[in-house]
């Protein structure tokens, strides 16, 4: 039995499990592919089969469901944590109050500032709120177009449920004076208050498509980049987060 542990064998083999990954293949077959020895290959089927994630034929080895559920694993790790090292600079000095989900960075889209678009990922929330039929928001910045663009969907229609800071709300009474509680009059709104200053606003727009999460990170006031997918556990995390979040919240 091998001492390494099942996802160290699959890391080391992973090469051996994408050549078996497409069809039945032979022991002479496999050491061209994966470019090793004979020797190496056969230490490499020996592991995994120990592990039951390969299996021998008369035509050759191939993979088991297992073993094809094991790659699919590792390929989904390996590509989360690539993506986790491309989202890092977003989150570089950047203190957050609660947990992320991994599941944020699957099926990710990352988004940052250009030299002349400081604001793009700010711009991406735009995007979010116009096919939403409902949004729940936490946020500790205000910007003037989203605080317009909120109100026209409402107008046509959308709800949402907002936690904010007291800063939020006053640069809102500032700069739209009435918009806010024209939108509490309709129904359509529901606004809660929070001493929590964490440097981003999240958003969770449920559309006819399905929920779609985005969290737009901030150093400074400044928007240091936007990451959003419709993954379902990372919406299920957002939704998770924004009720504790209104939970603790003061109703306005």
């Amino acid at each position: 039995m091998t001492e390494r542990s099942p996802a160290a064998v699959v890391d080391a083999r992973a090469d051996t499990l994408h050549a078996l990954a497409e069809s039945t293949v032979s022991k002479s077959e496999l050491a061209a592919q994966v470019g090793s020895s004979r020797s190496t290959v056969e230490r490499s089927l020996r592991d995994l089969s120990i592990l039951g994630f390969v299996t021998s034929t008369v035509d050759g080895y191939r993979l088991t469901t297992p073993g094809r559920l094991a790659l699919d694993a590792h390929d989904r790790r390996t590509e989360r944590v690539e993506t986790l090292a491309d989202a890092a600079p977003l989150f570089d000095g950047v203190d957050l109050g609660f947990d992320l989900d991994p599941a944020l960075f699957d099926g990710v889209r990352i988004v940052e500032p250009r030299p002349h678009a400081p604001h793009r990922p700010v711009e991406y929330v735009a995007a979010l709120v116009a096919n939403a039929t409902h949004v729940s928001v936490y946020t500790t910045q205000f910007f003037s177009r989203h605080a317009r663009l909120y109100h026209d969907r409402v107008i046509d229609g959308m709800t949402g449920t907002f936690v904010v800071t007291d800063r939020v709300i006053e640069q809102q009474r500032s700069v739209c004076p009435g918009d806010m509680r024209e939108a509490i009059d309709l129904g359509h709104v529901a606004v809660r208050r929070t001493d929590r200053d964490d440097p981003v606003s999240l958003i969770l727009a449920e559309t006819p498509d399905g929920p779609e999460m985005g969290l737009v990170v901030y150093r400074d006031g400044a928007p240091r980049g936007f990451v959003g997918t419709d993954d379902p556990a990372a919406t299920r995390w957002a939704r998770d987060l924004h009720e504790r979040l209104w939970q603790s919240a003061t109703p306005l």
